[in-house]
């Protein structure tokens, strides 16, 4: 049986079509928050921007629904966070030779060298009383993975180890670990904290990065990141240019 912070709830499914979509749909028929839906397999996962997401059999599909977590100018805080927590939590299950190669990509996708083993989705929905439904959607390749991902290559925890990562082993450390982080943020007013550990486990700082928006490519130096933990791009011609969405990669790596 899975073991989850008190505070905090936990529906299980074997199969169902989004695990996000469904922590949606509670929300909007009275779902209080703090609940956890996951599933052993996805039949409709989705990614950014409406990409589809390999939910295979084997791997952690698990979305946090939240309800009012912080005022709107904190929601964006939440893939930062997310990302610390998701890291920590597959440090546990890591043998300590295997971790040092665990980076962040800004802003929230969990790499093992240039392949990518987690990604994180972040929706949020106004409520009909004012207040915010926020899902926070996690997926792990545990045990399997695609070949390519986002333009990236792919890689899996059981793979990287040598050992079998279980879904279920990792969930437990990732509902822990994010309480945790939720408690630091503290509706935003942690957000320096969040942000030093952040920068912490990252790939790219103080690195050349392109960072692939809808209609442009640009490239510059990763400096760091700003007050409310967007990208901050040194430029060619000296000038800073803060990035709050888009894809980071890096020139020596083909996407």
């Amino acid at each position: 049986m899975v073991t989850i912070p008190e505070s905090y709830r936990h529906i299980a499914f074997d199969t169902i079509g989004s695990t996000n979509q469904h922590a949606l749909s509670l929300a909007l028929k009275g779902e209080a928050g703090n609940l956890w839906v996951t599933a052993g397999e996805q039949t409709s996962g989705v990614g950014r921007r409406g990409r589809a997401w390999s939910s295979e059999p084997g791997n952690l599909f698990a979305s946090l629904l939240l309800i009012d977590p912080a005022p709107m100018r904190g929601i964006g805080h939440l893939p930062l966070l997310t990302a610390t927590a998701v890291h920590r939590a597959v440090e546990d299950v890591m043998p300590p030779h295997v971790r040092a190669r665990l980076r962040i990509k800004w802003p929230n996708d969990l790499l093992w060298g240039d392949s990518k083993i987690c990604g994180i989705l972040l929706e949020n929905m106004p409520l009909g009383d004012g207040r915010q439904a926020v899902v926070i959607g996690i997926g792990v390749n545990c045990r399997k993975h695609p070949d390519k991902t986002e333009g990236l290559s792919a890689a899996d925890l059981s793979q990287t180890s040598g050992y079998d990562v279980a879904p279920e082993s990792l969930f437990e450390r990732l509902a822990a670990h994010m309480a945790e982080r939720l408690s630091v943020w503290d509706r935003g007013n942690g957000l320096g904290l969040i942000r030093e550990d952040w920068l912490y486990r990252a790939r790219g700082v103080g690195e050349r990065v392109v960072v692939r928006l809808p209609n442009e490519e640009i490239e510059g130096l990763f400096e760091r990141l700003d007050e409310s933990g967007g990208l901050v791009l040194r430029l060619a011609d000296g000038s800073d240019r803060v990035i709050y969405a888009g894809d980071v990669f890096w020139p020596s790596v083909t996407h």
